[in-house]
């Protein structure tokens, strides 16, 4: 969490675990921001993030939030929020430190190709993060530049018009979330009045992305697909593009997966002390 630190940003974790469990763990892990206890689950309730999926009788997992993350501003604001479906799955810390940072684009580094074609629409792919981790997203960043006096369309597109858009090749490896997309600039037609969304200039695409519990054993995957979109100025247009792009990016071994059986229980030789004692918590309830 350097890199929260060094920004000024403050990073908590909340669970339903007791003080001395937290602390073990902590310690185990060499985690160095702050993990809080919240035995009774008061402050998951008044963030109404109680998993209400599990029974009030099914000890000892009662009580537990639905995994997800915010990001509060300096007023205690809720800006951005991040949840998933599956309770192993996590935001990135990219991810979390360019919300926390109120970053909209161009933080990767990644930069548009330049191309021998006048007007033509440059594009660039990168992931932002040094590699894919099983349970962890990472944003793919589509880049695009768009020559100035022109602009493509924006989701939804004008019918008979094709929106900016980014389609990977199925891979059983990869789990992908919606695309992430920036908010469209209105533009009118001159003598029509017709208006309509577009992005012009610099923008990015992201799809945030993540690999299945089976991948991250093979050094690194190369992930391909095509970018599409339609460029115009204010009398005509281009005919619909269709780029096609080949990244291959690290794979690491989940955080989770990287630590055995045997390992784990000589780094947290209390968990299962700890875990009998909220099984009986739970169960005098």
């Amino acid at each position: 969490m350097k890199a929260f630190d060094d920004a000024g940003v403050d990073v908590y974790a909340l669970s339903y675990d007791e003080p001395d469990a937290l602390r073990d763990f902590r310690s185990a892990h060499k985690i160095t921001y702050n993990l809080l206890s919240d035995p009774d689950s008061e402050v998951i309730r008044s963030f109404g993030i109680l998993n209400t999926l599990i029974d009030q009788n099914d000890h000892p997992w009662y009580g537990i939030p639905y995994p997800g993350t915010y990001v509060i501003d300096t007023q205690g604001n809720i800006t951005h929020k991040f949840f998933e479906n599956n309770l192993a799955v996590r935001a990135g810390p990219e991810q979390l430190l360019r919300a926390a940072l109120g970053q909209t684009s161009n933080e990767t580094g990644a930069k548009a190709v330049p191309k021998d074609i006048p007007n033509a629409v440059q594009m660039k792919v990168a992931l932002a993060g040094g590699a894919l981790t099983p349970t962890v997203t990472k944003d793919l960043v589509i880049s695009f530049v768009v020559p100035s006096g022109r602009h493509v369309y924006a989701q939804p597109a004008p019918e008979g018009s094709v929106a900016v858009d980014v389609v990977l090749d199925e891979d059983a490896r990869l789990v992908q979330r919606p695309l992430v997309r920036p908010l469209a600039t209105d533009h009118t037609l001159l003598g029509t009045g017709e208006s309509f969304g577009v992005h012009d200039g610099e923008f990015e695409l992201r799809l945030p992305l993540t690999l299945n519990s089976a991948a991250g054993k093979e050094p690194s995957l190369v992930v391909t697909g095509e970018a599409r979109w339609q460029s115009c100025d204010d009398d005509v247009c281009d005919i619909p593009t269709t780029e096609r792009f080949s990244i291959e990016l690290a794979t690491t071994r989940s955080p989770a997966s990287a630590i055995g059986n045997q390992k784990g229980a000589a780094l947290e030789p209390n968990a299962m002390a700890h875990f009998q004692r909220m099984k009986a918590r739970r169960t005098k309830t």
